[in-house]
């Protein structure tokens, strides 16, 4: 017996539309990284990212929608964790008719240093407001770096001076980081002497100085220390790297 017209039309709209929960062509949805603004500032003034959500209808949809959830990870974390931020959360709805969707969220005065996300959910409605089909989508990452100065020793040269028994220790100190290092010490030990620290004067990101010791001469082979930062007056991205070590020359 034949099925009623009625009956074979909702049949194909069932068969042409994908089921609730299904897979949808990646086309079909999008999560996008417009913007990253990497603000150089130790608050978080001028770090801001932009994220967009991107819809095409599926076959018998009659609404869109689409969710941002806002997810952080930091240096310490392994996994992402959900941020609260204003209007994220909610089901954004595109008008009747939209043959492609677009909406773009911005969230500002991100903290640093971090790498942000957004995870979006994706809904097709059919007219009635049944749920054809889903999906979600991470975006590409916003990594905001670590905004603070960092103070480094990349070289240590040993001189001799006019003075028998005298060397002359020079250390190259460089700002690594990227904001303005205050006035700091440089620490200088030959061969387990530590000799008195010498003044660094304030360094703007990727500056560098060379800053001389004057002490006793090191026994040829021993360890010469430079360390950066001597007096812990600066808050610096890498407590760890203020460290350059050399050996001893031979006798001049």
């Amino acid at each position: 017996m034949p099925l009623p017209a009625a009956i074979l039309a909702l049949l194909a709209l069932a068969l042409a539309a994908p089921a609730a929960g299904g897979a949808v062509p990646r086309s079909a949805a999008k999560a996008v990284l417009a913007d990253c603004e990497r603000g150089t500032d130790l608050d978080s003034t001028g770090r801001a990212a932009v994220f967009e959500g991107q819809m095409r209808p599926v076959r018998g949809a009659a609404k869109m929608q689409m969710r941002f959830s806002l997810q952080a990870r930091t240096p310490d974390t392994v996994r992402w964790s959900s941020v609260a931020a204003p209007g994220f959360g909610t089901w954004l709805s595109s008008q009747p008719g939209t043959s492609r969707y677009v909406y773009t969220k911005r969230v500002e005065g991100l903290l640093a240093p971090a790498s942000y996300r957004v995870q979006l959910r994706f809904r097709w409605l059919s007219s009635s407001g049944r749920t054809l089909a889903t999906a979600r989508r991470n975006s590409p990452i916003c990594r905001q770096p670590d905004p603070r100065p960092n103070l480094v020793v990349s070289s240590l040269a040993v001189r001799p001076t006019a003075k028998p028994g005298r060397y002359r220790y020079v250390a190259f100190v460089r700002n690594t980081g990227r904001s303005a290092a205050e006035e700091s010490a440089l620490r200088v030990a030959a061969g387990g002497v530590e000799l008195p620290f010498a003044p660094v004067i304030a360094l703007e990101p990727g500056e560098g100085l060379e800053v001389a010791v004057e002490g006793p001469a090191c026994a040829e082979g021993a360890p010469v220390d430079a360390d950066a930062d001597a007096g812990e007056a600066v808050d610096e991205r890498d407590e760890a790297d203020n460290r350059f070590t050399r050996l001893c020359p031979p006798p001049f």
